[in-house]
């Protein structure tokens, strides 16, 4: 697909540490093989948003059985994340790892069926490949890398997200006719190629892997949150929120508006822009450290507006182009916020929370938006959800979290590893040294003080 550089691009940002010279060959291929293979997964449950348009013309779907699309695959993530975020369950996550890889294929292979009911059951089993592959990839990359693979699950969601959508966008523009069969055919494939890949890494790494994945404690590690995680998981909300209502109803809003360029540009756009923000995450936060990503979300969709009312195409693409950028620098900076210090395993429970409450908040969302939109119509439902999700990002910014705090916990995770490493002796464990110059010894005769 014309997408294989994001993976490229991807795979960098896995192997890309400051400590990366320390690690075998073994530890960084597991790294860019999980993380690879978890954004294909993700690219499979995002394949279907630019096929939306076609099952309504073949099979006749209505607003809300569209949004019934997303909902079914979102509600059974939700479901299995939430059975997941438990750290003694990530202690199983290479076996985990490869269930959701199976999983994910036989989901391709009921989505392939093109037919109303398959869509709708093979979603679901998206959703259960998903789930499990969630934590566990979060885990395994953090296992073989350490901490520049925290945010693996916020950008493997987003460069799935291009994969999956701009190769489903081409397929669908060249072969429309065949497109609902031929896009989970070629997904199905690669996600076995991936499938072996991964076990053979996985069983090279399986000792040091078994060690890293162990509970810190021999008790159940809690999950325990601060009240300042909410800021945290509302910042991941409204981006996650966002994103999805554009994946699910831009094809389908545009086609009605009349703009064909932003039918086909808008979502990949933002996708794109998306990835590339995480990606380029370390540059921006020295860069732009008071930023949030949430001005700019807001920035984009009034831009995006302004567009589509003076029907000029360029905008509408521009100001997705800013809301990309905004959903993927808070959403991810929130989730590294969120689980810095962690051990892989909490790494791994966490990053499944975190997935299940901002899926969670975006399908209630979106199922909201299609029953609204049965009755008063897709385009002026879906105006009013922008406007609401713009008013809550201007909101949140207040609170969420910068990108300056990723870098300060970078910081903090370095100097830890150092003391760790080579303890040094500071000012006041010299004091007993200086003293010892004035006690007596039995060859040496007591010196006066006084």
């Amino acid at each position: 697909m014309k997408d294989k550089t994001d993976v490229a691009c991807y795979c960098a940002l896995v192997m890309a540490s400051p400590h990366s010279s320390d690690r075998s060959t073994a530890a960084v291929a597991q790294g860019a093989i999980v993380a690879s293979g978890f954004a294909l997964v993700l690219a499979g449950t995002n394949a279907i948003n630019p096929l939306l348009p076609v099952y309504r013309d073949t099979l006749g779907l209505s607003a809300l059985v569209m949004s019934l699309t997303f909902v079914a695959y979102v509600g059974t993530l939700v479901v299995v994340l939430l059975l997941m975020a438990r750290p003694r369950f990530t202690r199983h996550a290479p076996v985990l790892f490869g269930a959701g890889l199976a999983v994910a294929v036989a989901s391709d292979a009921l989505l392939s069926l093109a037919s109303e009911p398959a869509v709708l059951v093979g979603r679901a089993v998206a959703g259960l490949g998903g789930g499990i592959a969630t934590g566990a990839a979060s885990a395994l990359v953090v296992a073989a890398i350490g901490d520049p693979g925290r945010g693996v699950s916020a950008t493997g969601n987003l460069v799935g997200a291009v994969i999956g959508s701009g190769g489903a966008q081409a397929i669908v523009s060249l072969a429309p006719a065949v497109a609902p069969y031929l896009v989970f055919l070629i997904h199905g494939a690669l996600l076995v190629v991936v499938l072996v890949a991964s076990v053979s890494a996985l069983l090279v790494r399986r000792a040091p892997n078994a060690d890293a994945l162990r509970p810190v404690t021999s008790a159940a590690e809690p999950l325990a949150l601060r009240r300042r995680d909410i800021a945290l998981f509302a910042s991941g909300c409204i981006g996650w929120v966002a994103v999805s209502l554009a994946l699910v109803d831009n094809a389908t809003v545009f086609v009605d508006l009349g703009l064909p360029a932003a039918r086909a540009l808008a979502s990949t756009v933002m996708l794109v822009a998306s990835a590339a923000a995480q990606l380029a995450s370390p540059v921006l936060a020295r860069r732009l450290p008071w930023a949030s990503g949430l001005g700019a979300l807001a920035l984009g969709i009034v831009v995006a507006g302004l567009g589509a009312i003076a029907r000029i195409e360029p905008v509408v693409i521009a100001g997705f182009a800013i809301v990309g950028v905004g959903i993927g620098v808070s959403y991810r900076t929130a989730l590294v916020v969120l689980t810095r210090g962690s051990s892989p395993a909490r790494q791994g429970a966490l990053a499944s929370l975190y997935a299940a409450v901002t899926y969670g908040a975006a399908a209630t969302s979106v199922l909201v938006v299609g029953a609204i939109a049965d009755e008063a119509g897709l385009v002026p439902t879906l105006v009013a959800a922008a406007g609401v999700v713009a008013a809550l990002a201007v909101v949140a910014c207040i609170r969420a979290p910068r990108l300056r705090d990723t870098i300060a916990s970078a910081d903090v995770a370095a100097r830890v590893r150092t003391s760790r490493a080579d303890p040094v002796v500071t000012g006041p464990a010299r004091r007993p040294a200086r003293r010892r110059r004035w006690r007596t010894s039995p060859s040496t005769p007591a010196r006066s003080r006084g």
